[in-house]
């Protein structure tokens, strides 16, 4: 892997890939199209395609469907007070949608990039099992 940088003006879903499988992590496109790195989690690799300023990180959870809104929010609330990489948020049909935003305005280098997802692959599943227990599927 060089050390070129990612910038919005070469930001392309074809270039985070071949960088990520540079770096030999397991990646593939979704039926979307969509980049999908599976590591200790499974995580979407979405650079913004109209302003090309950044790369969204997103891991989805789901939420057990006994559990309340309240006990939902609670449960986001105490993971982003606690957690300053990841922001999560309740989504739509029972979901925990863990996301980061990595921003490429005056370039990223690939290894910062590759770095920037694994470490944010790391920290979903944790933050789930400690404030989601019994709420988290």
């Amino acid at each position: 892997m060089t050390d070129e940088l990612i910038t919005p003006e070469n930001l392309s879903k074809e270039l985070l890939k071949a960088t990520l499988d540079a770096a030999l992590m397991d990646t593939s496109y979704d039926t979307d199209g969509d980049i999908l790195v599976k590591d200790i989690i499974s995580t979407w690799v979405l650079p913004n395609a109209e302003r090309k300023d950044r790369i969204k990180l997103l891991s989805i959870f789901g939420f057990q469907p006994g559990a309340s809104q309240l006990q939902r929010l609670e449960c986001v609330n105490k993971i982003n007070s606690e957690y300053i990489i990841v922001k999560a948020y309740v989504g739509q049909k029972d979901t925990l949608k863990f996301d980061y935003d990595i921003m490429v305005a005056g370039g990223i280098s690939k290894k910062a990039f590759v770095l920037a997802v694994k470490r944010f692959c790391s920290i979903p599943r944790a933050a789930a099992a400690e404030h989601g227990a019994g709420l988290v599927k």
